[in-house]
């Protein structure tokens, strides 16, 4: 059961680390946070997701580089545009263990100070 938590926990932890930079239900046609020499992880329409790094945007197309070819990519086709973060998702990792170790070096002061007086039976 613990090893399913801390799964779920993870993967929680790794999905929370990206941001949605287009979605065509909210900003339809809107590509201006999409810039150049950024990876994306792109959805389409009827099509699996995918990572690209962005060459260029144009008019009616993203131009990118995925699998090491280059890719065309309609914008009518796009769905949603995520970009991860790693340095939020390090940050994360980072404070959540030094707080987990924090709480734990207090508990154990706390056991390794106590006196059994204070224990009722």
């Amino acid at each position: 059961m613990k090893t399913f938590s801390f799964i779920i926990a993870l993967f929680l932890l790794l999905q929370s680390c990206t941001t949605t930079i287009y979605r065509n239900n909210v900003n339809k046609d809107d590509f201006s946070a999409i810039q150049a020499g950024k990876k994306y992880t792109f959805y389409e329409n009827g099509k699996p997701k995918y990572k690209a790094i962005v060459s260029a945007v144009e008019e009616n197309k993203i131009v990118g580089i995925a699998n090491s070819q280059e890719v065309n990519i309609a914008k009518n086709d796009i769905r949603v545009i995520k970009k991860n973060n790693p340095g939020g998702t390090t940050a994360i990792v980072v404070g959540s263990v030094a707080g987990m170790a924090a709480f734990v070096a207090l508990i154990v002061s706390l056991v390794n100070n106590s006196s059994p007086d204070y224990y009722y039976y």
